[in-house]
């Protein structure tokens, strides 16, 4: 398990804008802000999933848990297999496409 939360913390702290450090003791959703907001933390769940072959069915609820908590549920999910690795992930990449998209077009809203 600590290797699976070590990991996820490179790939949190990897979206965030600054040294400041990701707790993982802490509700995830408190730890939302400038530096790191929830689409950068999916941004980074979802690397995570393609580099530990986990789907998480991400739900909201997920963010008033802490990330060992997190970690914890998601020690229990299945490995994806090699079969269904291709279609995984395209359907990831296809979810990061979706948020980068997101993203653009909040950015043009803010700036005309």
């Amino acid at each position: 398990m600590e290797d699976l939360l070590d990991s996820y913390l490179g790939f949190i702290e990897a979206e965030m804008d600054n040294e400041k450090n990701f707790d993982p003791d802490l509700p995830i959703k408190e730890q939302f802000d400038e530096i790191l907001d929830e689409m950068d933390f999916r941004i980074a769940t979802i690397k995570f999933e393609i580099d530990v072959f986990r789907d998480i069915s991400w739900t909201a609820e997920y963010n008033n848990l802490t990330l060992q908590e997190l970690v914890h549920k998601i020690t229990a999910l299945p490995k994806i297999s090699k079969q269904e690795t291709p279609a995984f992930i395209k359907r990831k990449k296809a979810e990061l496409a979706k948020i980068a998209q997101k993203m653009a077009a909040d950015l043009q809203g803010m700036f005309g």
